[in-house]
């Protein structure tokens, strides 16, 4: 479902890192909209600037009660990582 979709993402973590590794080895094509805070990859996905948004599955939880309309955001099933 994400193959060509545009992702908001933190730059310089390692939600960054996976997502790419993830993509690649899936042969999934992708375009990273990167942002320096969390709070702006959500603000910028809120928004509409990106079809979706990664980061960790805790904070991803905590940013979608503050969107417009958290109950139209929803997670995809996969976890692609599994970090402390």
């Amino acid at each position: 479902d994400l193959d060509g979709a545009t992702v908001c993402v933190q730059s310089g973590t390692t939600t960054e890192l996976n997502m790419a590794d993830y993509f690649r080895t899936h042969g999934i094509s992708y375009t990273p909209v990167v942002f320096d805070t969390n709070d702006q990859a959500a603000q910028a996905f809120d928004t509409g600037r990106c079809d979706s948004f990664t980061t960790d599955l805790s904070q991803a939880a905590g940013l979608r009660t503050r969107m417009q309309d958290p109950s139209a955001v929803g997670a995809l099933p996969e976890v692609i990582s599994k970090e402390p």
